[in-house]
């Protein structure tokens, strides 16, 4: 028994000082990897889509939009340039958003085209 604590004792220290050593930190953090894309890799639309027109008043030459609800607010502050498209993507108008919002509802200006109801309303973004 003598024997066997007289070996095991060196031991338990030699493994509870070894677990104590620590590695040396690096000087500088990795940073993130850049990502490589494939050349023929579909690329998100710069277009984010504001909502819906749901009126339009061709003597007044406006038309009101239905916003959806994550549409971002720098798309809707006043003097923004909106697209209003198709379900199949074909342009129908250029609009100017105006101070008009009350809650889901923004007011524009058409300054070119012809909008119609049910026509997307993107926003080309920055």
């Amino acid at each position: 028994m003598k024997f066997t604590a007289t070996v095991l004792a060196p031991l338990a220290v030699f493994f509870c000082l070894g677990g104590c050593q620590s590695a040396k930190p690096s000087k500088t953090p990795p940073g993130p990897t850049p990502v490589t894309l494939a050349p023929d890799a579909l690329l998100p639309s710069p277009r984010l889509i504001v909502g819906r027109i749901i009126a339009v008043d061709s003597r007044q030459r406006t038309a009101v939009v239905e916003v959806a609800g994550d549409a971002p607010p720098a798309a809707v502050a006043d003097g923004t340039e909106l697209i209003g498209r198709t379900p199949a993507l074909q342009e129908t108008a250029r609009l100017r958003a105006s101070r008009f919002l009350r809650g889901r509802t923004l007011g524009t200006k058409i300054v070119a085209g012809q909008p119609s109801p049910g026509d997307e309303v993107v926003w080309l973004a920055p």
